[in-house]
């Protein structure tokens, strides 16, 4: 008899666990809106009371003093009104359709329903353990009270019996309320790390900018004081504006690209003919890369035209700070490859130098905001081709070794017309 109740309480707590278990890992809060939290927590309680009552021998007993008030205890308390309510008409529905007196169990699971709700809306989930678990085992005596007040089957179970159920309830909510509170915690520990971590990085950004804006705004500061100074020259004044208009310029490009990285989404989406857009881009770059003695090679593997969907101007903007970026990494000259095909698995661009190279390191602080190899770069070219090159649904990513050369590789859906 004794294993028979502690076999049907278990088999019951195991199936609680695995509600809890499946909801809390499924549904972090800081990812999930919380009305889809709720929703998602009635379907899982769904599920596993169908196959709970289609599967498994249910002893009334058990299932009236141990599953019900355990199960209610926790939607109603942890998870607020929707949970609470379809957790409380799931079980009473169930009992009326399973057993001849359902009067018991109604009326515990309505007075466990309200008072878990008001305990859930007092906010009482953020006390101590202890507290919570003194609250629930509230709920549970006030729910085996209003229970057995009116429970008239005695004749077919023994006081026994019913004393092992109730002790195997209490035990059972306390570990269940040990377990969800545990993980509800470590739930909000992650939160707030995700929050602390953005708000991390953004004042890292806020502090980088700030520093990159104010020195060429020193600058042209500083020049422009030097304006003010009496007996300046025609030159010396041309020279002085120059210089502060430039580090004006550098201050505005720095904003430009940084408001371009906020804000990356493409608004006049076309069809853009990769070969010849790529064909248009090299007579701009023609000019410097004569100067560092740069060769560059262009192989369209595909004799068909590749379309791809994306703003024209912005994938020019993309591919010239990549080609840029190559020229720069070969001060001594070198070759720089661009090659361009398209397959089952959508459009390829490469673009490949014979620069200095990146380690591995280097290559993973690919993007990240001011990180850059360069003595005067910014670093927020790269993270605006990057944001681009996403607002385009296309994948960007980086294969490099010290003194062997880089390839920037770019992959995009192809447009069939």
């Amino acid at each position: 008899m004794i294993q028979s109740i502690i076999a049907y309480e278990f088999k019951g707590l195991l199936y609680i666990m695995s509600a809890c278990l499946m909801f809390l890992i499924i549904t972090p809060q800081f990812m999930f809106a919380n009305y889809r939290r709720k929703i998602l927590f009635i379907l899982i309680l769904f599920v596993l009371t169908f196959f709970y009552t289609q599967y498994e021998d249910i002893d009334p007993l058990i299932y009236g003093i141990h599953l019900t008030p355990v199960s209610l205890a926790l939607a109603a308390l942890f998870e607020g009104f929707l949970p609470g309510i379809f957790t409380w008409a799931a079980f009473n529905i169930c009992t009326i359709v399973m057993m001849d007196d359902f009067v018991p169990t109604v009326i515990g699971s309505t007075l466990l329903l309200v008072l878990g709700l008001t305990f859930h809306y007092k906010q009482v989930l953020r006390s101590t353990y202890w507290q919570i678990c003194l609250i629930s085992m509230t709920l549970i005596t006030i729910y085996l009270l209003g229970f057995l007040s009116v429970f008239d089957d005695w004749d077919t179970v023994s006081g026994t019996e019913v004393g092992i159920a109730v002790v195997g309830t209490y035990l059972s909510s306390m570990y269940v309320s040990y377990i969800y509170n545990h993980v509800k915690n470590q739930e909000k520990m992650r939160e707030e790390l995700f929050r602390a971590e953005k708000y991390q990085v953004i004042g890292q950004l806020a502090a980088s900018i700030s520093h990159e804006i104010r020195n060429p705004l020193t600058t042209a500061q500083g020049f422009l004081q030097l304006m003010n100074r009496d007996n300046l020259t025609p030159t010396q004044l041309e020279t002085y504006r120059n210089y502060a208009i430039s580090g004006i310029e550098q201050a505005n490009s720095i904003i430009t690209d940084y408001l371009n990285y906020a804000k990356p989404a493409v608004e006049l989406a076309r069809p853009i003919h990769i070969q010849e857009e790529i064909d248009g881009i090299i007579p701009m770059m023609s000019p410097l890369c004569v100067i560092s003695k740069i060769e560059v090679v262009i192989k369209h593997l595909s004799k068909q035209p590749i379309y791809v969907m994306g703003e024209a101007k912005k994938f020019q903007q993309c591919l010239l700070n990549i080609m840029k970026n190559a020229v720069e990494s070969m001060p001594d000259g070198g070759v720089m490859t661009v090659t361009t095909w398209s397959d089952n698995e959508g459009v390829h661009i490469h673009v490949k130098d014979t620069g200095v190279g990146m380690s591995d390191y280097q290559i993973k602080r690919i993007g990240m905001p001011f990180y850059t190899t360069k003595e005067k770069g910014t670093g927020l070219g790269l993270m605006v081709v990057i944001s681009l090159v996403k607002a385009m649904n296309g994948t960007i990513s980086y294969y490099s070794r010290p003194d062997e050369g880089t390839t920037c590789v770019l992959k995009f859906k192809q447009l069939l017309l």
